[in-house]
């Protein structure tokens, strides 16, 4: 009996809670066609603004602003090319610069830790790695692409020079010079700050690198890594970044030693024995980096013969 009244009440209540939610729906809406009323300001406000501010302005309307930049700022201008012809990137690349300098930072602290070894002879190591970093950095200033250390170069590539003109005695002035030289150096290599660069001046070569030390370097590329690493295929193949590197020292060194104001830069022959030295250098590049060993080990043939010819009549 009981569940027959619950089933018999169960659709009344549904269709009571039916019409609820129906009558709820309709109460909430809002009314169609009201809205808000308008706000009304007081006399002292509504005079604060125009009434019509077309009124008020003067002079043609203004046209829709264009897209385009409007007195566009000059360019800066691009980089002033070395006065050497700018041909350095085509001799040596920047990547190799800046790991001869890192490597001969080493080979110069080691000459001048010890006052003792340097003044019994170290003194003449430390004017050759000098030297050579001077060189370096001399090309650093003028090298015609991105390369590190570009804006100190010339005022530090000169300071070098001069403290390795100054090894040529084993003093304690030279000494002192050559240690504050390679600590300013080594400060720039770990990118520490640095006083504004001097102006750029054109580089005396002669007074920055003697001749004499360059052709030492030159050397110990030929019989310390060129030779030796192109000994046989294999050890072609284990030392070809070495070989590569040297090559391009090479080739930048024989470029430098024919720079006006060096000893025999006026002398014809000597001149084309540079020249062939630094085409031999630049041919084994190509064939170190094209990994032909038959090239590589002619090009450092014909290297080694323009040293030895060159030195025969032009050795200072």
């Amino acid at each position: 009996m009981q569940t027959k009244r619950r089933r018999a009440t169960l659709p009344l209540l549904l269709a009571l809670f039916a019409l609820a939610l129906a009558l709820g729906t309709l109460m909430a809406a809002p009314p169609a066609g009201r809205r808000a009323k308008r706000p009304e300001f007081a006399p002292s406000t509504v005079d604060t603004f125009f009434s019509d501010a077309r009124e008020k302005l003067n002079g043609a309307r203004p046209g829709p602003r264009s897209t385009a930049v409007e007195n566009p700022q000059p360019a800066l201008p691009a980089a002033a090319l070395p006065t050497s012809s700018g041909t350095w990137s085509k001799l040596i690349t920047a990547e190799a610069l800046e790991d001869e300098i890192k490597a001969r930072l080493p080979k110069l602290a080691a000459a001048i830790e010890n006052p003792t070894r340097f003044k019994s002879g170290e003194y003449q190591t430390a004017r050759r790695e000098l030297g050579v970093l001077a060189a370096m950095l001399g090309i650093v200033a003028e090298y015609d692409g991105r390369v590190r250390w570009k804006a100190e170069a010339a005022d530090l590539r000169d300071q070098l020079g001069r403290a390795s003109n100054n090894c040529k005695v084993a003093s304690d002035a030279a000494l002192n010079d050559a240690r504050a030289r390679a600590e300013e150096l080594q400060l720039l290599v770990r990118g520490g700050s640095q006083a504004p660069a001097a102006k750029s001046v054109e580089a005396n070569w002669p007074q920055i690198a003697d001749r004499t030390l360059l052709m030492q370097r030159i050397e110990e590329a030929q019989e310390q890594h060129i030779t030796p690493g192109i000994a046989n295929e294999k050890t072609f193949a284990e030392s070809s970044t070495t070989v590569l590197h040297e090559a391009e020292i090479v080739a930048a060194l024989a470029e430098i030693i024919t720079r006006a104001g060096y000893e025999f830069a006026d002398d014809e022959t000597y001149l084309e024995y540079a020249k062939a030295m630094q085409q031999h250098a630049g041919s084994l590049r190509a064939s170190t980096l094209d990994g032909s060993y038959d090239r590589a080990r002619t090009s450092a043939t014909e290297i080694g013969q323009s040293c030895t010819t060159c030195h025969e009549g032009y050795r200072s």
